[in-house]
């Protein structure tokens, strides 16, 4: 079976609970926060809602006929989901029937990033070089001026006090107390990927040199890991803050942040994929990584324990081999669903 022979050598298989297939790329997939609900899109903009134990359809419909770029549950609210697209708008949506609750314009560029504050009374939307900040009704909040380019990147700070964007040139941090107020964070760079420690303290980018550049950002303090062979699209944090997962090669490399790593500390590499890390989450509480590659494999891992894969699972009947475009846990951590570049949905079991 393609890529998952690496990955075996005595580890069992994941086991599928159900599986979909959508009519074109699956982008992304999103639990809501009760597990109830799975939602998954596709880049034609086609959105669909599952029941989660089941994969039973709840509904489908097209949401944004120009594309989807990104989709996202409510943070501590079961019921609502935000999607941006092509079309120069984000939307929100009642997962239990795909009522439009509202229209948020973004003017004509696409909205490619949308995210909750972990709260979930704010929704950050990223639309070219224009920040903007909403209520989770879909009232506007704060709108920014334009950045030097186009916002790569949004990430909430754990405690919901700061926004981080990025962009060619670092990374900028809004402050939610006072409305506009912002600080940099320079890098003479192409940052593509941003992920904020849930402690609040490390904010990690990945950049367009094949590097991993993080400030320690209450002093400002930055350093860098280099030596990937690819960009750096994919980052993760564990739920404490003292591992993060990086893409950027065949290969995980999982970072310690814990004394005074991860300067002058050897990662750990987790070996197995077949092509290019395209996907990483970890458990919101434990241990275990989820990563999803090229070669159309999900693997499980326990990055403290060593670098053996745990489990390994493939696309449908394992016959296309399609990669793993996002992956995402429910949020006891017991079901793990993932979207591949074939339209394929599933729901693995985590025992």
């Amino acid at each position: 079976m393609p890529g998952l022979t690496a990955l075996r050598g005595g580890k069992r298989e994941l086991t599928a609970r159900w599986r979909a297939r959508l009519a074109e790329y699956a982008l992304g997939v999103t639990w809501s926060s009760d597990g109830k609900w799975l939602a998954a899109g596709t880049t034609a903009g086609e959105v669909t809602v599952f029941v989660g134990d089941t994969g039973a359809v709840q509904w489908t419909r097209q949401v944004h006929p120009a594309g989807l770029c990104a989709l996202a549950f409510a943070t501590g609210d079961a019921g609502v989901l935000a999607t941006g697209g092509a079309d120069g708008t984000a939307r929100l949506l009642a997962a239990a029937d795909g009522r439009e609750i509202a229209v948020l314009p973004n003017g004509k560029s696409w909205v490619e990033h949308v995210a909750w504050s972990p709260d979930g009374k704010w929704l950050a939307t990223a639309a070219g070089k224009v920040l903007r900040l909403w209520t989770a009704a879909g009232d506007p909040w704060m709108e920014t001026p334009a950045q030097e380019s186009t916002i790569t990147g949004v990430a909430w700070r754990g405690d919901g006090r700061e926004l981080a964007t990025i962009c060619y040139g670092g990374a900028r941090l809004w402050a939610m107390a006072d409305r506009g107020s912002n600080r940099s964070l320079e890098w003479k760079g192409s940052l593509v990927s941003v992920a904020w420690s849930p402690s609040g303290e490390v904010l990690a980018c990945g950049s367009q040199d094949c590097s991993v550049h993080f400030w320690r950002v209450e002093t400002d303090i930055d350093s860098e890991m280099t030596g990937y062979p690819l960009k750096v699209k994919v980052l993760a944090w564990d739920g404490a803050s003292t591992l993060l997962a990086t893409s950027g090669d065949v290969d995980t490399t999982v970072w310690k942040f814990e004394g005074k790593g991860p300067e002058g500390s050897k990662p750990v590499t987790l070996k197995g994929h077949e092509g290019p890390v395209t996907a990483l989450a970890f458990q919101r509480k434990g241990g275990l990584l989820a990563s999803g590659g090229a070669d159309g494999v999900v693997a499980l891992w326990e990055p403290k324990k060593g670098p053996t894969a745990r489990g390994a699972g493939f696309g449908e009947a394992g016959t296309e081999v399609a990669e793993v475009a996002s992956v995402a846990w429910r949020g006891d951590g017991k079901a793990l669903a993932s979207a591949d570049g074939a339209g394929g949905v599933t729901v693995w079991g985590v025992g």
